[in-house]
């Protein structure tokens, strides 16, 4: 069997960096590239971030450095908005986690034209898995909608039906781009689209005990990953009184290997609030009030039993699923 065709857009950032650590050591997937934005941190960051992650895995795999700022700032030429998650994830948005620097991975070619050759050249077949701001996705949209349409599936971690995080009714990743957000949706009638929000992103809860295990039990990757989520684990209790943390951008992962980890997925209308008070919120109709297309679907719980175990199985290998199995064996 071919493997599946994966592209990764990402911010890095400390959840961004654990679900490509996980992604990247599913031997079932073929990642073509890894393409960054702006979010978490800024343009540099995140492409030097994804760039040390990639040459930790000692994959060959090249890494397109997408938007520089939102949607709206790009096509005005603007310079980037100057906020970002480094309260949550640390100055240079891994924890403050020393990895080697080499750029050699990192392409001359822009994410844009990266994903619309990729689309062109596997069409019907390229998954992408959006982690961060959809930026990168709606100016490809912008310079060749057709070929977007020919995208097999979006997962995308962001938005929130029923709570927010950077205010109380909007999730970051959205709130921080709305305008790339509705183009992207823009494509569900074509492309299959997947959201992950904080609704299902909160059900799965690492905590003391599962942060513990991985020091102990997962190895160097293991170590490297406990030590990045310190300022993670600091940023939970001060603002959410959590002794554990929420990876959220391992959730589309995991759903994209196996989709069981999801107990409820709801095809629904999803429209974003543009401007004021809730800027950033989303909208979605799971009652079919507005009778409305259905340009999403969208997990709203998870097996956390399963997404702990597949994430121990997949990041770092079967003995240490059966470990943390035995330790934990009432998930």
């Amino acid at each position: 069997m071919s493997k599946r065709k994966i592209l990764f857009d990402t911010d890095p950032g400390i959840d961004d960096a654990v679900a490509l650590l996980t992604l990247l050591n599913y031997e079932p997937f073929d990642v073509l590239g890894i393409t960054t934005v702006a979010g978490n941190k800024g343009i540099e960051h995140t492409t030097d971030n994804a760039s040390k992650l990639v040459r930790y895995t000692r994959k060959d795999i090249r890494v397109y450095r997408g938007a520089h700022s939102s949607y709206p700032r790009v096509k005005a030429g603007l310079p980037a908005e100057g906020r970002d998650g480094g309260n949550v994830h640390g100055e240079d948005g891994l924890g403050g986690v020393a990895l080697p620097v080499d750029p050699s991975n990192i392409s001359s070619k822009s994410a844009i034209d990266f994903i619309l050759d990729t689309v062109s050249k596997y069409p019907g077949e390229v998954e992408i898995i959006s982690v961060g701001p959809m930026t990168n996705l709606a100016l490809a949209i912008d310079k060749d909608e057709a070929t977007m349409r020919k995208v097999k599936k979006i997962y995308s971690m962001g938005g929130g039906v029923y709570r927010g995080n950077v205010t109380p009714v909007a999730e970051f990743n959205y709130w921080f781009d709305t305008q790339s957000v509705e183009k992207v949706y823009s494509l569900g009638n074509d492309v299959d689209i997947v959201m992950v929000g904080l609704d299902a992103t909160h059900q799965v809860i690492f905590d003391a005990n599962d942060l513990a295990f991985i020091r102990l039990a997962a190895g160097e990757k293991g170590e490297l990953i406990y030590a990045m989520v310190q300022d993670y684990l600091n940023a939970y209790w001060k603002f959410n009184k959590y002794i554990g943390i929420v990876i959220h951008d391992l959730l589309p992962v995991l759903m994209a290997i196996d989709p069981s980890v999801c107990s409820r997925l709801v095809q629904s209308n999803l429209r974003i609030v543009h401007e004021g008070l809730t800027k950033g919120q989303c909208i979605v109709d799971l009652v079919d009030s507005w009778k409305l297309e259905k340009n999403a679907f969208v997990a709203m719980d998870m097996d956390v039993g399963k997404c702990k175990e597949l994430f121990m199985e997949v990041c770092f290998g079967k003995e240490v699923k059966e470990n943390y199995r035995s330790v934990f064996p009432t998930l």
